[in-house]
């Protein structure tokens, strides 16, 4: 196993697997950002623009590490989870370095639910390591670029009828695929900024094994991660006040289909139907001495749009944002803490027939060291 990958395979183990942006996305990766609901953060100089849009990183040096705890809480059978994602960057000189989720995914029903022939237990990890750079190309125009490693993992299972009562179905693989970030910040006035950054898509092959009635056999399975799309504005209304606004694109349709792939020739197949979707946030700060106050909103579109298309294993909706933050900046260092609140429009699955209901909880810490 390279360096590379034992550190992707460390951070699997550290990130956490609830999604909250949207699909499986995860976007919890700068505590500061999450007290605005992470509204305009393409257009946000900070450490964790490795992530979000490599023209924005800091020329400054400096080390950022951010942890966010996430209560899930679903119904019906209490299917949320609960869990801790870390994220970590280092900037020098306009260069940065990071680790964090991109996606994540988990859900957890009883073994005697009236859908278990669909799923029981869903757990998606996915983590990058990017090295990304920002360098201006006039007095008011910085480009960025990235290279990243991305794990993904997934383990399924559902249970499956048999004479002698039912059995738990499981399959399990991982696979590591490279993707790549471009980025631009235009500051066409002093007190504004607008960004704009795209991820491209990665595919990957996972493989592992498939564990069924019939025995244990090696399966993969093909998936592609989509492109994601950001925009950000910040306006600095006032010296201790700013404004941030931003819209985010993700092409979900890659996401049609589960296709399990089994050695003995079988194929296991979950349709998903997945549309594309959009992200809305609006946000703002306000600094009075040491400290600085955020609040912020979003919408997220789910990409699951019919009945048809809602599974057990991410019965998804759209969701709303309300997010609050404090920041305590002493000498060199910075404090973060920030709160969110999540609500889920809820929606009907057909497979089984049941009602869904969902709500989440996010509890962000940071800290941040600049020289």
């Amino acid at each position: 196993m390279t360096r590379a990958r034992r550190l992707l395979v460390l951070a699997l183990l550290l990130i956490a697997t609830p999604g909250h942006g949207s699909g499986f996305a995860l976007i919890e990766r700068d505590a500061a950002g999450l007290g605005r609901a992470y509204a305009g953060q393409a257009a946000v100089v900070s450490p964790s623009a490795v992530a979000f849009n490599p023209a924005a990183l800091p020329t400054i040096t400096t080390v950022s590490a951010n942890v966010s705890y996430l209560w899930n809480h679903l119904q019906p059978e209490d299917a949320g989870t609960e869990t801790a994602v870390p994220a970590l960057f280092g900037t020098t000189h306009g260069i940065g370095l990071g680790v964090y989720g991109e996606f994540g995914l988990a859900t957890d029903y009883p073994t005697d639910w009236p859908g278990r022939y669909h799923a029981l237990h869903s757990e998606i990890t996915a983590a990058r390591i990017q090295i990304a750079g920002g360098f201006p190309v006039t007095p008011t125009l910085r480009l960025g670029i990235g290279l990243f490693l991305q794990s993904f993992a997934a383990e399924l299972t559902q249970a499956v009828p048999t004479p002698l009562g039912d059995r738990v179905s499981k399959v399990e693989g991982d696979d590591t695929g490279i993707g790549w970030t471009l980025g631009a910040l235009w500051n066409p006035l002093p007190e504004l900024a607008l960004g704009l950054s795209y991820g491209s898509a990665v595919d990957h092959v996972l493989n592992g094994t498939a564990t069924t009635p019939r025995g244990r056999q090696p399966a993969s399975v093909p998936i592609t991660t989509p492109e994601v799309l950001r925009s950000g504005m910040r306006w600095t209304v006032r010296p201790q006040f700013a404004l941030m606004a931003g819209a985010t694109w993700t092409r979900w349709s890659r996401m049609q289909a589960l296709d399990i792939r089994l050695a003995d020739g079988n194929r296991l197949l979950e349709e998903h139907a997945w549309r594309d979707t959009w992200r809305l946030d609006l946000g703002g700060e306000y600094a009075l001495g040491p400290w600085t106050w955020r609040l912020g909103t979003a919408w997220d579109q789910s990409p699951v749009a019919t009945a048809t298309a809602r599974s057990p294993r991410l019965p998804d909706s759209d969701r709303t944002w309300l997010a609050g933050g404090l920041d305590y900046r002493t000498g060199p260092w910075s404090l973060s803490l920030s709160y969110a609140h999540l609500w889920f429009a809820g929606g009907r699955g057909e497979h089984p027939p049941i009602d869904y209901s969902a709500g989440s909880d996010i509890l962000a810490a940071g800290i941040t060291r600049s020289w």
